[in-house]
């Protein structure tokens, strides 16, 4: 498909539509539209009948999955220090049989994406129970998986994939959605069923277990006003860590910046820099992480 490095089976029958409608003369061109030629009567008769470009296309599953997913299990996550009780709830939400989907709630920059990232470190060092032991955490990037669907039936056939390879990993997958609130009204254009409609039965049935993440605003506009979308997560409020938390948590990251930095940070800069912080930096959406941001 266009930009997606797989090849759907409708592709070349596109591509000799395309060459035959802008052939000039010559043999191997000619030769191009008399294929077309041959094979036109078969495409419009799937199209009269109903069956639209969907139906010619077939996606590998593992394929939509590494197109439209990034595997943050045990590679390229940063470190992350505290956050153990929001950690731990979100593990204990994913090891119920149902209603096993996790939604961060939480301002912009309090660190929901590092929670995620801290549930993939559990599994990589194995401190999960036995039911997420062995599991990978897939981020999934709804914009990538919406963009390009010009055709009726590609987002459709795009997410059934991903949700399809996620049932047959027996919850050994854990979907990422970041910036959750797009789940209702994703792909809901050239007659594609959005993806809130493709996800409900698969959550209903508890066949896969998901993390989302969002801000207050987006859950509330968003997410409370689907019901069912509601349902199917149990939120987790994720607050502004504390002063004496963000200390910690500096602390904690001290040698992965003195390493970037080429430089060493006494632990006294580090609780100015927090009580600083906590003290001029206000706001709705302020983070104690400014300490270390600016």
């Amino acid at each position: 498909g266009f930009c997606t490095g797989m090849i759907g089976t409708y592709d070349p029958l596109l591509g000799a539509q395309v060459v035959q409608r802008t052939a000039a003369q010559g043999s191997v061109l000619h030769q191009l539209s008399l294929i077309w030629r041959g094979i036109e009567p078969f495409v419009f008769l799937g199209a009269a009948v109903g069956l639209g470009w969907a139906a010619w296309t077939y996606y590998d599953r593992k394929a939509a999955m590494r197109t439209y997913g990034r595997h943050i299990t045990g590679k390229g996550v940063g470190l992350v220090v505290g956050r153990d009780d929001e950690i731990d709830r979100v593990i204990s939400i994913l090891c119920r049989k149902t209603k096993n989907c996790a939604a961060l709630v939480g301002h912009a920059g309090v660190g929901k994406t590092a929670i995620a990232e801290g549930l993939a470190q559990r599994i990589a060092t194995g401190k999960v129970p036995a039911a997420l032991a062995g599991a990978r955490v897939v981020e999934i990037d709804l914009g990538a998986m919406v963009a390009g669907t010009v055709l009726r039936g590609m987002f459709e056939e795009r997410m059934k994939s991903v949700i399809k390879q996620a049932e047959n990993a027996g919850g050994k997958i854990i979907l990422f959605i970041d910036e959750m609130q797009v789940i209702p009204g994703a792909g809901d254009s050239h007659g594609n069923t959005d993806a809130s409609s493709m996800l409900k039965p698969a959550l209903a049935r508890g066949r896969i277990r998901c993390v989302g993440a969002t801000t207050f605003d987006g859950y509330r506009n968003c997410i409370e006003k689907d019901p069912a979308l509601e349902r199917r997560f149990q939120k987790v409020h994720i607050e502004e860590p504390s002063t004496q938390a963000t200390i910690g948590i500096l602390r904690g990251l001290k040698q992965q910046y003195e390493q970037h930095h080429g430089l060493e940070i006494q632990d006294a800069a580090l609780v100015a820099a927090a009580q600083l912080a906590a003290r001029y930096i206000t706001g709705e959406e302020f983070t104690c992480f400014y300490s270390f941001d600016r």
